[in-house]
Formats: structure tokens, sequence, C-alpha cells
């Protein structure tokens, strides 16, 4: 995919209304651009740059998009450049006014709060669209514990597809708060721990049992979490807080771990347990290494 093509995904995906990816250059399938990611959230063009590349190809793009920003529905074209010492935002279009502002932004007819500046993380993952869509789909009537839980997305999905009870647990507290923010914002109810998991065990299992379990951990937190040690260790410790024909919802962002990892894992804590399928990730996040790509499992216990 050259420039001009790149040009015109944007071109035919905008406006929208939803916020997510436009343009996945880490999947590897877009020349010159493979360090570069490009997304929408309400009316910031938000683009991000991972490392040092030649970017003559972006600003050659971002030049015809400043021309096409009032039929785009854009106001402002930020980019962040990762590599740099704190993640520095250049305004490449519009003003400063949403640069580390949190402002709301729509996906799927729910409000999220993000926060657009000097952070990694935005607040909303947008790679976990479709995870987040299957728990509304899925959780009518059911318990859900949502670990990992960060600004708490996937229980506001899973609040918004009816379930009796979400669970949300992170040891980032203002995280944890962010995510009390989201839910109040669609006028929904949850539970929220700002802890360590796993100093939470007995807590969360009195809780259960769970009819659904969500993770959606880091691949490595220091000091905290390590995605090839502690996963199963954790399943394993939360296996007594599931119900006998509860289902699973695993999730791992790794590039150097692959579906085989999860289906071990699972293999060695939930005997009996049925890979049920993996949720396709959004055509936009096509990679030339799908095993390389965000893995969302699904297993039905019992």
């Amino acid at each position: 995919m050259k420039k001009n093509s790149v040009f015109n995904q944007l071109d035919v995906l905008l406006p929208c209304i939803d916020a997510q990816r436009l343009i996945h250059g880490r999947g590897g399938r877009i020349e010159g651009f493979e360090q570069i990611n490009i997304e929408i959230y309400s009316q910031v063009l938000w683009v991000i740059v991972y490392q040092s590349v030649d970017e003559t190809p972006l600003y050659e793009v971002l030049n015809l998009a400043r021309d096409n920003m009032d039929q785009w529905g854009v106001d402002h074209i930020y980019i962040q450049r990762r590599f740099e010492k704190g993640n520095p935002v250049e305004v490449f279009a519009g003003t400063d006014v949403l640069i580390d502002h949190e402002f709301e932004t729509q996906e799927h007819d729910l409000n999220y709060l993000v926060n657009l500046g000097r952070n990694q993380n935005t607040g909303l993952f947008l790679d976990m669209v479709n995870g987040r869509r299957w728990l509304q789909n899925n959780s009518q009537k059911k318990s859900v514990l949502n670990l990992f839980s960060y600004t708490c997305s996937l229980g506001v999905c899973a609040a918004a597809g009816g379930a009796n009870q979400v669970v949300n647990i992170d040891m980032a507290k203002g995280a944890v708060k962010k995510g009390q923010q989201n839910f109040s914002l669609n006028d929904l109810n949850g539970v929220f721990i700002a802890q360590d998991i796993f100093k939470m065990i007995k807590k969360l299992t009195l809780k259960g049992p769970f009819d659904i379990l969500v993770a959606d951990p880091p691949s490595f937190q220091s000091k905290a979490f390590d995605v090839r040690k502690d996963y199963q260790k954790l399943l394993t410790k939360l296996k007594p807080a599931m119900a006998e024909n509860g289902k699973l919802m695993l999730c791992l962002n790794s590039p150097a771990l692959d579906t085989q990892f999860i289906h071990g894992m699972v293999k060695e804590v939930f005997e009996g347990a049925t890979f049920i399928k993996r949720l396709e990730n959004p055509a936009v996040l096509a990679d030339v290494n799908e095993e390389a790509s965000l893995k969302v499992m699904l297993y039905q216990l019992g």
C-alpha cells in the first residue's frame, strides 16, 4: 500500500462517529508506514510514530489530509512520537486545545473518556473493539469478572449487554477511577477494585461464581505481572471462582507468544475446556503474521 492508498483509505473511512484504528502500519502491510498507526477519536486524527523513520510519506499523506479536514469532520491532527523522550506531541493541524485534556469519544453507541497527549495509552484500546462487541452480545444475565480492567471499557460493554454483575479489577487506581467515570457516562453500575489481582483472589472468589472471565493482561509489568510465568498461575488461582459452565475470554497482545501458548495454558488449568474460537481482529488490523497480532480466545468450561 503506497501513500496515495493510505490517503484513499482515510478518505473512505472518514467521517465516522466511532473511535477506531484507521491505518495499522505496524501490521507490516503498508510500505513506508511500518512504524506508524493512525486513529480517530471524535474530531481528532491521532498519529503515532513508534520509531525514528523517514516521515516523508507520512507528511505527504497528512498534507492531503489537512485539505480534507472539513469533509472528514476533523478539527485537529496530532502526531505523537513514541521514540522521543516524553512522547512529545506535534500539532500538525488545528490547535493544542485537546492535548492532555480529557474528552469523550464514542464506540458502538457507548461513551468513553480519552486523553491524547504524552501518555502512551489514550484510555481506550481500539484493537479490542471486537472483544467489546462480543461481551456486549454475550453478557446478558451473566456475572462477569474483568481482570486487568484498565479504564473498564470491556466491563462497560458487559454491563451494557445486560450483565447481572461486572467486577472490574486493576492495580492502577487512576485507571479504575476512570473506569468508574466510564460506567457513569453510560448510566451503568459495576464493582471496582484498585488492587493487585493476586492479593484479591479470596475476595474475588467470594464474589463468584463468574459466568465469564475476561483477562487482557499486559505482556510485562515490572514487578507485577509477567505474562509468561504469571498468566497460567493467575488462572489456576481463580479456577474456584468460575461457574461450572462458564466461559473464558483470554487476550494476548504479545508478538512473541502465539495461540498455542494460550491453548496450552487453558489445557493445564481447565481440564475439559472446549475452544470456541479466536475472535477475528478488525480488517484494518491485518498483519503479515497473524500469530503475532492481537489474540482474543474464547473457551467454554465444563
